[in-house]
């Protein structure tokens, strides 16, 4: 069993950021997931700034362009999405290369259907999806398509876009780093395997990190959290890093 670090030790935290480290610690010890030994939190719920509620609603929509296109969508009806919602702005660099692009090579489509899984978060994160689960399988795709399909064309859908409190999405954003954290480090010491489900409870399961779902469902929602609370103050959606 994993020793968890000692939050109380933390002189740099405060008491809402060491009790946000001790939930997320208790979550991660039901699965025997490691932790950093070391202080790890992050901002405090008065320094943190969420994006706005619209530009979220906005974004959600981009990335349901993104992954239509990378599912084989054509580029013309995808393009459309976005110019239709007047959403360009909206859409970074990377994203206009790659929505621009005739021919997008399939590792890239392939990297960019996971955006399904950003997508999810956000619409978590306007209430639209009731709890994150445990990152073990794959985000509710008939239910997502449903969801984002029917708001697309519903202006209300970013003009009275709200968000979760703060203090739910920071206590997401603590849990996935931590998650992140633990990955990257069986990277290193377990020579690239990673327990299926992230469990490290169990013995018997481990897959290679390059074959596993989870990795990148940890991977997007880390991004999109990072980025829903503009850390650490990202130029925009390409330039988020998920440090842990």
């Amino acid at each position: 069993m994993p020793i968890d670090p000692s939050p109380e030790t933390w002189k740099h935290a405060n008491e809402r950021q060491r009790d946000r480290a001790l939930r997320s610690f208790s979550e991660l010890r039901s699965r025997s997931v490691p932790a950093y030994t070391g202080p790890l939190f992050v901002d405090a719920d008065t320094d943190a700034t969420l994006q706005s509620p619209d530009e979220v609603a906005r974004r959600t929509l981009v990335l349901r362009a993104v992954a239509l296109r990378a599912e084989g969508v054509p580029k013309a009806e995808a393009i459309g999405i976005v110019r239709t919602l007047d959403l360009w702005e909206t859409v970074s660099p990377s994203e206009k290369a790659f929505l621009e692009c005739d021919t997008p090579s399939p590792e890239e489509s392939q990297r960019l259907v996971w955006r399904l899984e950003s997508i999810w978060l956000l619409m978590w994160a306007l209430g639209y999806v009731e709890q994150l689960d445990w990152p073990s399988s794959v985000c509710d795709v008939p239910r997502l398509a449903s969801l984002v399909g029917a708001l697309e064309t519903d202006p209300a859908f970013i003009k009275a876009a709200k968000l979760r409190p703060l203090s739910e999405i920071l206590d997401a954003q603590d849990l996935i780093m931590r998650i992140h954290w633990a990955i990257r480090n069986a990277y290193v010491i377990e020579d690239g395997m990673i327990p299926v489900g992230l469990d490290w409870s169990q013995n018997d399961d481990w897959i290679p990190f390059t074959l596993s779902a989870e990795v990148r469902i940890v991977e997007q929602r880390h991004h999109t959290l990072n980025w829903l609370v503009n850390y650490p103050n990202p130029q925009n959606w390409d330039n988020v890093d998920t440090p842990s």
